[in-house]
C-alpha cells in the first residue's frame, strides 16, 4: 500500500511539475529530464555530466569531437600543424556571443588563461595542462603551443575549452558568470529557476545551423523511474539515467525509443594513502571479492562490459590480453591474512545517491565482500556532500564513475596523474607513463604505452575494476534525437520527426 501511494505520489507531483504556465507545452518547445541539477553554468567550472550536458548548449569549443577521438571544425575553421609543438588555428568570421561580443582571437586567449586562473579552479585545467599558451597572431588568429608533443590535443580543446567573453565577464565577474552566463553556443540562457528548470532560447545569430527547436527546458527528476513514466506519458522529450531493467518499459510503451551514448564506467575508488588500502595485498583482496559476473546478470541483464582494468575495453590503448580479476573468496582472505588481517577488515563505502541502479549496486557489492571477510559500512551521501568529501580525500573506499570515453588521456590522466587530482592515489612510474602516453603521435606506440599503463594498474589495483555499462537516452517519438558517445545532452542536434 505504501508503495503504490509512493507511486501514485510520484505521478501527481510529475503532472504538476511538467504541465506549468511557466513552460509552455508547444511543438517548438523541447523537454530534457536529467537526474540532478547543474551546480552552474560556467563550463569551465565543473566536470559533472548534467552540469556539462546543459552547458554545452549555451557554450562553444573550437571543435567538435568525435566519436574515434578526431574533430571537427566549430569555432575553428580550420587549423594547421606548424611542428610537434604548434597549432595554428583561424576562426570563423563575423561570430558573436550571446550579448554582441565578438569571438575572436582575443577572447580565445582570454578563455585560455582563465581556465589555469588559481581562483577559477577549473576541474578541466589537469586535462589542458600540456597546453603552455596561446599567441595572437590577428583578429581571427591564433597560435596555441604545447609544452611537449600532445596527442589527443584538438579533441581535447574540442570538449575542455569553451569561448568565453572577456569583457562580459570582466563587467560581472566569475561568480555571476556562473550563474547568468553569455555564450556563444546554439541556445542563451533565458532563465534559470533554481531547483525546477534551465530554459533556454534559440539564438537567432548562430553562427552554425540553427537549432530546430526555439526553446530547450532542462528539469531535474532525481528518481528513475519517474523520469521513465514522463517521458511514456507524453510529459517530456528526452531523459538520461535509465536503468537496465526501466528500458522495456520506454520500448513497450510504443511512445518513445532508446538512442545510445557513452558508458558508464563504475569504479570502486580506495584510499591508497591511509591502511588498511596502502597495502597493495588488501587492495588486490578486494579485486577478488567482487562477483562481477553475477552482478552483471542480476543487474544489467548480462549487458555490462566487465572490466580487465583500468582502461575501459572500449577505449584506444586498454590491453585485451588482461583477464578480470576472477572471483575468488578464498584468494581475497588468503591475501588479507597475508596482509595482517586474518579476521578480515572493516571498511566504510561511500557512494553518491543519484547514480543510476547505486543502492542495487552497493548492496550487492557490500554482500560479496561480507563473503572474504570485508565488512563495509555502507555511506550513501547526495552530489554536494559526496564531491566535496572526495576532494577532501574522505572517503576510504566510494563509488564513483567515468564514462569510457574513445580518447584514454581525457580520463586517465584525470584521475591517476598525482599532478592532476593527486586525492587516492600516488605512483611515479605511472605518472611517467602518462606524461609519455600523451606525447606519442604515432597511433601504435602510443598504443603501447597505455598497454603498459592498463598492466601497471592492474597489478597495483588502486580500484576495485568493475564494469561498464552502456548507456541510453530515451527519446519521445515525436523527435529524432541520436546519443553520441560523449554523453552530453547536446540539443542543437535535436529535430522533430517528420
Amino acid at each position: 500500500m505504501k508503495k503504490s501511494y509512493s507511486l501514485i505520489l510520484a505521478t501527481l507531483m510529475l503532472f504538476g511539475l511538467f504541465v506549468s504556465p511557466a513552460v509552455a507545452r508547444d511543438a517548438d518547445t523541447l523537454i530534457v529530464l536529467q537526474e540532478s541539477e547543474p551546480v552552474g553554468l560556467d563550463l569551465m567550472r565543473s566536470s559533472l555530466q548534467n552540469t556539462m550536458s546543459v552547458c554545452y548548449n549555451i557554450h562553444d569549443t573550437l571543435f567538435f569531437p568525435q566519436q574515434d577521438a578526431s574533430v571537427k571544425p566549430a569555432l575553428a575553421e580550420k587549423w594547421e600543424k606548424i611542428d610537434d609543438l604548434t597549432w595554428k588555428i583561424t576562426l570563423r568570421k563575423g561570430v558573436t556571443f550571446h550579448n554582441g561580443e565578438a569571438v575572436n582571437a582575443k577572447a580565445v586567449k582570454f578563455s585560455f588563461d582563465r581556465v589555469f586562473d588559481p581562483e577559477i579552479k577549473s576541474p578541466h585545467k589537469g586535462k589542458l595542462s600540456a597546453f603552455k599558451e596561446v599567441k595572437v597572431l590577428d583578429e581571427l588568429t591564433f597560435e596555441i603551443k604545447t609544452e611537449k608533443p600532445f596527442a589527443p590535443g584538438l579533441y581535447m580543446l574540442g570538449i575542455y575549452f569553451p569561448i568565453v567573453p572577456p569583457e562580459y565577464i570582466k563587467k560581472v565577474g566569475d561568480t555571476k558568470f556562473n550563474t547568468d552566463p553569455v555564450g556563444c553556443g546554439p541556445y542563451k540562457l533565458s532563465k534559470w529557476v533554481r531547483g525546477e528548470s534551465v530554459i533556454l532560447e534559440r539564438y537567432e545569430k548562430y553562427y552554425g545551423p540553427k537549432p530546430y527547436y526555439g526553446k530547450v527546458v532542462f528539469k531535474t527528476v532525481p528518481e528513475a523511474t519517474s523520469r521513465v513514466a514522463a517521458l511514456v506519458t507524453g510529459e517530456v522529450d528526452v531523459i538520461s539515467g535509465i536503468a537496465v531493467h526501466q528500458r522495456k518499459k520506454i520500448l513497450a510503451s510504443g511512445k518513445a525509443y532508446l538512442t545510445s551514448q557513452m558508458g558508464v564506467m563504475p569504479y570502486l575508488g580506495l584510499n591508497t594513502y591511509e591502511p588498511p588500502f596502502d597495502d597493495v595485498r588488501v587492495r588486490q583482496a578486494v579485486n577478488h571479492a567482487i562477483n562481477r559476473e553475477l552482478i552483471n546478470k542480476a543487474l544489467f541483464n548480462g549487458k555490462a562490459i566487465l572490466c580487465n582494468g583500468a582502461i575501459s575495453p572500449r577505449t584506444f590503448g586498454h590491453d585485451p590480453a588482461l583477464k578480470p580479476y576472477p572471483f575468488d573468496p578464498a584468494k581475497a582472505k588468503a591475501l588479507l591474512k597475508e596482509a595482517g588481517h586474518p579476521d578480515g577488515i572493516e571498511v566504510r563505502l561511500a557512494y553518491p545517491t543519484y547514480m543510476s541502479q547505486i543502492q542495487e549496486q552497493v548492496e550487492a557489492i557490500a554482500a560479496n565482500l561480507a563473503e572474504s571477510g570485508i565488512k563495509a559500512k555502507l555511506e550513501p551521501f547526495e552530489r554536494a556532500v559526496m564531491w566535496e568529501r572526495y576532494k577532501g580525500k574522505k572517503h576510504q573506499m566510494y563509488i564513483y564513475w567515468w564514462d569510457d570515453a574513445p580518447e584514454p588521456d581525457r580520463y586517465m590522466y584525470s584521475l591517476f596523474h598525482s599532478k592532476s587530482r593527486d586525492y587516492y592515489y600516488k605512483n611515479e612510474a605511472v605518472d611517467a607513463l602518462l606524461d609519455k602516453g600523451r606525447t606519442i603521435l604515432d597511433r601504435a606506440e602510443r598504443a603501447k604505452v597505455y598497454n603498459e599503463i592498463d598492466q601497471m594498474l592492474y597489478k597495483d589495483a588502486p580500484w576495485v575494476y568493475l564494469y561498464v555499462i552502456p548507456e541510453v537516452f530515451g527519446v519521445s517519438n515525436k523527435v529524432f534525437y541520436e546519443g553520441d558517445r560523449d554523453g552530453f545532452l547536446n540539443m542543437r542536434w535535436a529535430k522533430p520527426k517528420k
